[in-house]
């Protein structure tokens, strides 16, 4: 925890009421190769996946999942039940290409040319889309791994949105490099993933924690909300993110955070069941100390309100 040190006071709010709390999970399929993500197998994914939902639900937020294809498969029954009981969201398409195919495809999404990209996306979304019944509007690769091509092919593959950015993550070895990338939702550009354009896209970004870049084994990355961290004071990490976002007061106002289906949420007291349940507290209390509305999202929600503003561009700056 040294260096996390919490931003006071947070700025009254002067335009920003509303923050919207949009509580995601990547479910992936059980792990395939050590130190990967994922459950130890289905019986475990199905009560980790369920017991993420309820917690969720008694803080009043729904939950937002991303489902590898094989778990869409899977898991389609819960999935459209914890829909109509919990007020979740299940049309994400999340993807690791090197897990899909039965290895077909050995590279992470930032590693493929388009032309690949679409491929392996196309494949992916047609097997989500037969378990399913519908197909998916929104993606987020592994990792966040992604390049310039990324963007416009999700566009012309049918996705109105999704969560592709972590900015200030650099992962060199897994193809995502975010530095300097925009914080807050936006429309992407066609041509510079960092920047804001005009696709008729919705990129949620992974919320981070701008106070700190941290460096482990040449990873650089800023903390997010994630519970799985067992070495962060997540209420600290709330109010500096909050501090942050009344900082910046952007269009759309996001506390977006991720996990995956490889903790037991089921298990009051489990370390992660734990944080997950301190992070959800509070998210609602800053928000409220600072003069904030905590206001339960879905993705679907969250890509409306973006591709609602209008559309800004990133002005020519001459060297």
């Amino acid at each position: 925890m040294a260096g996390y040190v919490a931003s006071t006071p947070i700025p009254t709010p002067k335009v920003m009421k509303e923050i919207y709390v949009l509580v995601t999970m990547d479910v992936e399929v059980p792990r395939q190769a050590p130190g990967a993500s994922g459950p130890e197998d289905w019986p475990s994914s199905e009560a980790y996946i369920r017991g993420y939902a309820d917690v969720a639900a008694r803080f009043g937020f729904p939950v937002s999942f991303f489902a590898h294809p094989e778990t869409a498969d899977r898991h389609a029954a819960l999935f459209h039940e914890l829909c109509e009981t919990r007020g979740a969201f299940a049309d994400g398409l999340h993807l690791h290409p090197w897990k899909f195919a039965d290895g077909k495809y050995r590279a992470h999404l930032g590693g493929l040319d388009a032309t690949r990209q679409t491929a392996v996306i196309s494949e992916a979304a047609a097997l989500w889309q037969a378990a399913m019944g519908r197909r998916p509007l929104y993606f987020r690769p592994g990792t966040f791994s992604a390049n310039d091509s990324t963007y416009p092919l999700l566009v012309d593959l049918g996705f109105r949105g999704g969560s592709v950015s972590a900015p200030g993550r650099i992962y060199s070895d897994l193809y995502a490099i975010w530095a300097g990338a925009v914080p807050d939702p936006h429309r992407p550009h066609r041509s510079f993933r960092q920047l804001e354009g005009d696709l008729p896209f919705a990129n949620i970004p992974l919320t981070q924690d701008f106070s700190k870049l941290e460096n482990i084994r040449g990873r650089r990355f800023h903390r997010d909300l994630r519970p799985d961290y067992d070495d962060v004071d997540h209420r600290v990490l709330v109010r500096n993110v909050v501090a942050q976002l009344a900082e910046r007061r952007p269009a759309v106002p996001v506390i977006h955070f991720d996990t995956h289906n490889d903790n037991d949420y089921t298990d009051p007291s489990h370390p992660v069941r734990r944080n997950y349940e301190v992070l959800l507290e509070a998210i609602s209390q800053t928000c409220a100390e600072a003069g904030f509305v905590a206001v339960g999202s879905t993705v679907a929600e969250v890509c409306d309100r973006v591709l609602a503003q209008p559309v800004r561009c990133a002005e020519f700056v001459p060297a």
